[in-house]
């Protein structure tokens, strides 16, 4: 947003956490678009447990957190009413 990337430029994506990577991938295309050299991955948390991403992560804190298909839900979840988490498209209010 609003940057490029310098050619052979050394780029560490840092998030504050990753989960299922999708954020990281999407700055690593740009990074290989660019023709630049990415250093590694690194978060403040980590809770990938089924990760796309093939580098290692550095991270203050890792956290195990399960996750169940629909279909496989253990029946105290099943109580909880369905929230689409995350901030990915949140409408900020300035």
């Amino acid at each position: 947003r609003g940057f490029s990337i310098k050619k052979n430029s050394r780029v560490l994506i840092v998030e504050d956490v990753i989960t299922t990577g999708k954020s990281s991938l999407e700055c690593f295309k740009l990074i290989k678009k660019y023709k630049a050299k990415l250093v590694g991955f690194a978060c403040l948390i980590d809770r990938s447990e089924k990760l796309k991403i093939k580098y290692k992560i550095i991270s203050q804190v890792k956290l195990r957190i399960p996750t169940y298909n629909k279909k496989n839900l253990p029946s105290f979840i099943k109580k909880i009413p369905v929230t689409k988490p995350g901030s990915r498209f949140l409408k900020w209010i300035n």
